[in-house]
């Protein structure tokens, strides 16, 4: 099977199990991507972090010392950035010689941070979950499987980014404006980019649909980008 070909299969099979347990530990670690952005950008611009977390219900938080406005503002643009840089960062990294520790790294990555850093007990059991599962997949020591495991990780979690920007972001923000559906965002929730249009008056669903633009950009030139360009390149040369 072409490689586009899987990321369409296991995209299709992802949209119909979205809301079912089997996808949801794939969002949870997508969670953990978004959180890892926060802090990366807090340890580069900033004082680093004190701490993070993630939840059940998909929600999580990390806990970041800026220096000043710019790191702030950087560290607030790590969280949806950072989860689909990283998601596509799995499957560029899969297609190179070091895709057989991918997973490895991914789960000692997740433990160390849960260990170090983690404010909660979920926290700390879902890596260890995550490691452990990990660890059972190296013993089986079977490629095929390997390859397949990264690959819907790193499908889904950019996914999740993307759906995560577009709802939770763009469509709460505008029913928020239009009362479309009652009760949703009554409550404004502190996300990212209502601390973002806190720092710089923009709208949050401006940075939303800024977030949601780029996300798309990235995945389409990660996963598609080099297929077009290779065919392009096939048609010229035969004729």
């Amino acid at each position: 099977m072409r490689q586009s070909g899987r990321y369409t299969v296991i995209l299709i099979a992802a949209m119909a199990l979205w809301n079912t347990i089997i996808i949801k530990p794939l969002k949870i670690l997508s969670v953990f991507l978004h959180e890892l952005g926060h802090s990366l950008m807090a340890v580069i611009f900033g004082h680093g972090i004190t701490g993070f977390r993630i939840n059940f219900n998909e929600s999580g938080y990390a806990l970041t010392l800026p220096k000043d406005r710019f790191s702030a503002f950087m560290i607030a643009n790590g969280g949806y950035l950072g989860s689909v840089f990283f998601a596509l960062l799995i499957l560029k990294l899969k297609k190179t010689f070091v895709r057989k520790y991918i997973l490895g790294v991914s789960a000692i990555l997740l433990l160390g941070m849960a260990i170090a850093y983690g404010k909660s007990v979920f926290t700390i059991i879902y890596a260890a979950i995550f490691a452990g599962i990990v660890l059972i997949i190296y013993m089986m020591r079977n490629d095929k499987l390997n390859d397949w495991v990264v690959d819907i990780i790193g499908v889904v979690c950019a996914a999740y980014a993307v759906y995560d920007t577009f709802v939770d972001t763009i469509l709460l923000e505008i029913n928020r404006k239009l009362g479309l559906i009652s009760g949703w965002g009554a409550v404004r929730p502190l996300t990212d980019a209502v601390q973002l249009e806190h720092m710089t008056g923009v709208p949050a669903v401006v940075w939303g649909i800024l977030w949601f633009i780029i996300a798309c950009c990235a995945i389409y030139f990660t996963m598609l980008g080099k297929r077009r360009t290779t065919s392009v390149r096939g048609k010229r040369k035969a004729a």
